[in-house]
């Protein structure tokens, strides 16, 4: 995303232009055992899940920590005879309606009332600005739980709902809920990332798929103006309903002294068509940064640990 967090402004332009889900008994730092551990799947390289709501079919949801709305499309929506709950606002496409899905099932965690976008998804599939899922669940549908995606194993695991404290171990830090731009939805940010010994606050997205997205506000502090004149440029097709990037090499990546970053680091720069968050964070982090590590969520206590596996 990056402003893939509000998806408004990319649907309004769209329509201008069974694996077993097994109980895990999987412990984290701090006592607090998952009620589910089920497998990570890939779908078109981003996170996924399998999920259902109620008695209804295997759902692929994609991992969306960059959003703060759910997505479903809206057969499934409409199969499940779920109900407008609130207006949209004006330009938003035909047919959309925000709505609550009152429970849905990853493995043995139930999630409730989880707040979502019930939209069409088929032509944002075809244009290649959305995977191949059926929906996406927000940071918001882990609301008081802990959410771990192991990248190494291939595993999500996702607690009960938390009523206490819980340790928080490891390269650990704390993640705030900041504005994406002074008009913009509340999303993830840590304040523990760095690149080239530079401390970075950086957006947590799990449907980007690069590894640090710098933002032009902070280019000159962190001092990577040389690399930011980089002609090199990647395309990210679900980010922003698809961008061009500029890639530049980097130094080191990592979190809190934990180097990330692989032999050849890479780093990248926002073009025109890239939404930025008007400076009040640094950066975005992506999967590309965490594929050799287990992440941590904590939307209890709001704090992020980051283990290499």
């Amino acid at each position: 995303m990056l402003m893939r967090r509000n998806l408004l402004p990319v649907l309004s332009s769209l329509v201008i232009a069974t694996l077993s889900l097994a109980p895990a008994h999987a412990q984290r730092a701090g006592g607090v055992k998952f009620a589910a551990e089920v497998p990570l799947l890939d779908c078109d390289g981003m996170p996924c899940v399998e999920a259902r709501m109620g008695n209804g079919p295997n759902l692929k949801m994609g991992i969306d920590t960059g959003n703060v709305d759910s997505v479903l499309d809206m057969s499934y929506a409409e199969a499940a005879a779920l109900k407008s709950t609130a207006p949209l606002p004006a330009g938003a496409p035909s047919g959309m309606f925000r709505t609550t899905i009152p429970s849905i099932s990853v493995g043995n965690a139930k999630l409730t009332n989880v707040g979502t976008l019930a939209l069409s998804l088929s032509e944002m599939i075809s244009q290649n600005q959305m995977p191949h899922v059926d929906g996406t669940l927000a940071y918001t549908a882990f609301k008081d739980r802990i959410l771990q995606i192991d990248f190494v194993a291939h595993k999500v695991r996702i607690s009960e709902l938390l009523t206490a404290p819980t340790e928080c171990t490891g390269a650990c830090d704390k993640i705030s809920l900041i504005k994406f731009g002074q008009e913009g939805p509340p999303i993830v940010v840590a304040d523990g990332f760095e690149i080239n010994g530079k401390k970075v606050s950086a957006q947590i997205d799990t449907m980007y798929s690069g590894t640090l997205l710098v933002y032009t506000a902070s280019i000159e502090k962190l001092q990577l103006l040389e690399a930011a004149k980089t002609t090199k440029s990647r395309n990210f097709p679900f980010t922003d309903g698809g961008v061009q990037m500029k890639e530049a090499p980097a130094g080191v990546e990592g979190f809190r002294g934990l180097t990330l970053s692989g032999p050849a680091p890479l780093v990248y720069f926002p073009t025109p068509d890239v939404h930025e968050p008007d400076g009040l964070f640094d950066a975005t982090v992506g999967l590309e940064l965490f594929y050799k590590a287990a992440v941590t969520l904590d939307f209890h206590d709001m704090t992020i640990s980051v283990e290499k596996r």
